[in-house]
This record gives structure tokens, sequence and C-alpha cells, in this order.
């Protein structure tokens, strides 16, 4: 038996159907059912039902991903104590946290870091999903909602405060003639947008987006109010603030794996994450 034709019957039961379990393990599908159809072949089970427009696992290939799931987990484990047992700083920190503070805090703070480790490569994941540090996706990962879950270091280390912004002539008119740039329906629960419904009141949220980025971009194009990051916002010389008010500011946590929380090259990139946020 192949090993790694049970990863891919792992990938598969995670992923759903076999075009992405394709794009999660960067080849094309037919690789994926050929690799599956090696591993039936193999164990002498039947481990999917190809039917014209999926392929679920059977109760046998249910359980025998169960089991490669576990494996998955183990050699993890092991890839992380590798990490943290280097005792070194060098190698590769894999490191996700939201857009707007990638560009507007990490990439800022990277610079020293780079300059007095250079043999350290730095994976940045510019994610506004929450990845898993369980499943390998990240070593640290820096969230704007409080993390759960035991078996992960977690330390809150800042907050980003936000503002309503304009263009110079915007916010020259009557506020009851602003017109407002917020999110999409998708991002309609975090705490920033309710409180900029609640501000707007009948004045319209014509013009939504889902980053920061378009937001910050309208804004400067003159298409209307929006409720971006100060740090984002406060040094551009296109946009001024348009009033005092302002919701309250968000946490910001980091969160490293308690397997590498003594590891060196981890250890740095987690002291330039509290030294970046404390200066914002």
């Amino acid at each position: 038996m192949n090993w790694d034709d049970l990863h891919v019957l792992a990938v598969l039961d995670r992923e759903g159907s076999l075009a992405g379990a394709a794009r999660a393990l960067g080849v094309n599908h037919a690789t994926v059912s050929r690799r599956i159809s090696m591993l039936e072949q193999s164990l002498g089970q039947t481990l999917v039902r190809r039917l014209a427009r999926s392929t679920p696992l059977t109760e046998t290939g249910k359980q025998v991903a169960a089991i490669a799931r576990d494996m998955e987990l183990g050699a993890q484990r092991i890839e992380r104590f590798s990490h943290a047992a280097q005792g070194t700083l060098s190698g590769r920190v894999r490191l996700t946290a939201p857009p707007v503070l990638v560009s507007e805090v990490i990439i800022p703070a990277l610079r020293p870091l780079r300059a007095d480790h250079p043999d350290l490569q730095i994976v940045l994941s510019a994610n506004a999903q929450i990845a898993s540090l369980d499943s390998g996706q990240a070593d640290l990962a820096v969230r704007m909602v409080q993390p759960q879950g035991r078996q992960n270091i977690v330390r809150r280390i800042g907050a980003v405060e936000f503002a309503l912004y304009a263009t110079p002539d915007i916010a020259k008119l009557p506020p009851q003639q602003w017109r407002f740039v917020a999110f999409d329906e998708t991002l309609r629960h975090v705490p920033q947008q309710r409180w900029l419904e609640e501000f707007a009141a009948d004045r319209p949220l014509d013009l939504l987006t889902g980053d920061f980025h378009s937001q910050f971009a309208a804004a400067k194009a003159g298409l209307g109010v929006a409720l971006l990051p100060r740090v984002m916002a406060e040094g551009c010389r296109d946009l001024v603030r348009v009033t005092r008010e302002q919701p309250e500011a968000r946490p910001v946590w980091m969160v490293i794996h308690a397997d590498l929380k003594h590891a060196p090259a981890v250890r740095a990139v987690a002291g330039m994450l509290v030294e970046a946020m404390r200066k914002i």
C-alpha cells in the first residue's frame, strides 16, 4: 500500500469532490481518481462511489479516511516537533493574518526581522478566513476574533481602531447627504458593520464590497464615506476624517501552536508581531 494514496483519500473526504481534492493537492482530478483506484486495488475494497456528478465515499471509505486523517495529524505533529527541535533561527515560519494587517502592519515590520535573520523564510498568507494551526496551514495566526481551543497559545497583542473617512469635498457636504461604502451581506455580522448601519440610519449604503482595500479605494475615488481601520486611512492625504464618532476598537489576537511555543524562529516572528502592533 502506498501511504500517499491514503493522504489523497483523506483530502477527498475533507474536500467532498474530485475537483476540490485536486485543487487542494495541486494536481488534476484524473490523478486523484487514479490514486484512489490504486488504493482500492491494494486494499481490495471499494472506497468511493463513482457517480455522474459526485464521488461520495462508501462506508468503508469513510472509515479508512478517518484513520488516514489521524495519520495526517501524526505527520503534522512530527513536522512541528522537528521545527521546534531545530533550535536555530532558520527554516520556514508560516504566518496567516487578515489582509489589512498584513499590508499595513506586518509587511512594514518585516525588514528588520529579515536583516537580523537572513536564513529565516516567512510564508505570509493574507487571509480573512481563520486558518487551522492543527492542520498545518500555519504556525502562527493573527486574528480579530478571539480564538478558541486549548491546544494553542493565545495572546492579545493590540487592537484596531476604526473611523469614518471621505474625500475633502464629500466631507464638506451636510451629513444628511452622505452616502456610505460598506461591507456586503457576507460580513454584515462584524461589529464595525453593525455600528455603521446604525450610524447611517436612513442614509444609503449604496456601494458594498467584501474587503477593506476595496473600501479604501472607493473612498479615495470619492464614492462615499467609508468606515476604515485608522492604521490604513490616517496617513492618506486624499482622505479626511469626517467625524469624531467611532465604534469600539477590535482586539487583535496572536495564536501559536503549543508544539511550537519554544521554537526560536517562531518566537522571533511572534516578537516582531507584538512590537509591530504596539506601534500602531
